[in-house]
């Protein structure tokens, strides 16, 4: 099979994993590398044995013989680099978040969408093969009608303002950056939520740091979320059923495996009136005694294990390489209606916390 030319916008730790995850994959060649200094270009280029370095973006997208061009650059420039690639003819796989707000993610899906070119999000936990196992066992009702879930993503970073983490210029802040991957992974298994309520913690930098957010859905279920730069939270994610939990293990951005424990079925007092009130009570307590020991054999918790291959990267760049070779112009694993209605929620959220990123545009200024 043909090779599909990818080329690299940004030299950083997500491009070095994005380079690591397409050498695991046959069929695709990892052709230039661009940055915005040719010497971190060439060093990237000699450890990922990359043909061809640029020292502009420019001409990277200018090369005619890419196929298809990853962005890895900080936040805030994703709109522009993705515009750019487009106008050049390149599709593009964009690292998350998309964009910062919704208002640049219009912009980049409108041109996509004129220029008929593939445009995708890189939420890569999405490609991941235990995701689609897991949607698919509650879709099949495997815990019953799912009533909650939580998900979490933290870790502490060390804190220094001028890191892309806690620097409001390049879109810093925990809800970006890791925050992302909870609501992404909720929307994904539940869908758009109807209201939503959240709260944040601010640091030194004036970026969200911490917060929880509770996402309400039609049926009454409900998501908690929660994200930290500041400590480490267990990485999880608990879908709770009326039948039983399945429980996503550690860590949430690259799961492997997964546990379902079945609930036992509930017990039900007597309706007798005419036995006395305390033997009642003490008829239920021992069956509820009896019943909870036995269910631990009963009700074994059951784990499943769904090994990746690669580092993860690779399924999400195999993704838009199968949507390439049939012209698919969006990912039904990550449409671009779903990353605008995320984005969407995201400024909600923000909005919530009266909080905007400098010279960020709003729907007031369009």
């Amino acid at each position: 099979m043909e090779s599909i030319r990818w080329g690299i916008l940004g030299t950083g730790e997500i491009a070095k994993q994005f380079a690591q995850g397409l050498a695991s994959l046959p069929d695709a060649k990892l052709l230039a590398i661009g940055s915005r200094k040719l010497e971190t270009a060439q060093a990237f280029s000699h450890q990922f044995h990359v043909p061809r370095t640029y020292k502009s973006y420019e001409e990277l997208v200018a090369d005619k013989e890419i196929d298809i061009v990853y962005i890895a650059t900080p936040n805030t420039t994703h709109k522009d680099n993705c515009i750019l690639c487009l106008t050049a003819g390149k599709a593009v796989l964009c690292e998350k978040p998309f964009t910062i707000n919704a208002i640049e993610a219009r912009s980049v899906i409108e041109l996509a969408r004129e220029k008929k070119l593939f445009c995708m999000e890189a939420m890569w936990t999405r490609f991941i093969p235990l995701m689609p196992k897991v949607r698919s066992m509650i879709n099949d009702g495997v815990i019953g009608e799912v009533k909650m879930l939580t998900a979490d993503f933290g870790t502490r970073v060390e804190f220094n303002e001028n890191v892309r983490h806690f620097n409001p210029h390049l879109g810093g802040g925990a809800l970006l950056d890791v925050g992302i991957y909870p609501i992404s992974l909720a929307y994904y298994l539940l869908g758009t939520p109807l209201n939503i309520v959240s709260q944040a913690t601010f640091g030194k930098t004036q970026v969200d740091e911490q917060s929880s957010i509770i996402f309400y859905y039609t049926n009454g279920q409900l998501a908690t979320l929660y994200s930290s730069l500041r400590t480490n939270t267990p990485n999880e994610i608990i879908i709770m059923g009326t039948q039983g939990q399945l429980r996503i293990h550690a860590p949430i951005y690259k799961p492997y495996q997964f546990t379902i424990q079945k609930f036992p079925e509930p017990i039900k007092p007597s309706s007798n009136t005419k036995k006395s009130w305390k033997s009642s009570v003490k008829q239920i307590s021992l069956i509820r005694k009896s019943y909870s020991y036995l269910s631990r054999f009963i009700h074994k918790p059951k784990k499943t294990v769904i090994p990746y291959k690669g580092n993860g990267y690779n399924y999400e760049a195999a993704e838009a390489m199968k949507c390439l070779r049939h012209g698919e112009c969006e990912s039904q694993i990550m449409p671009l209606d779903e990353t605008l209605s995320i984005l969407e929620t995201m400024d909600t959220i923000r909005s919530q916390w009266h909080f905007k990123y400098p010279n960020e545009i709003n729907e007031a200024q369009v």
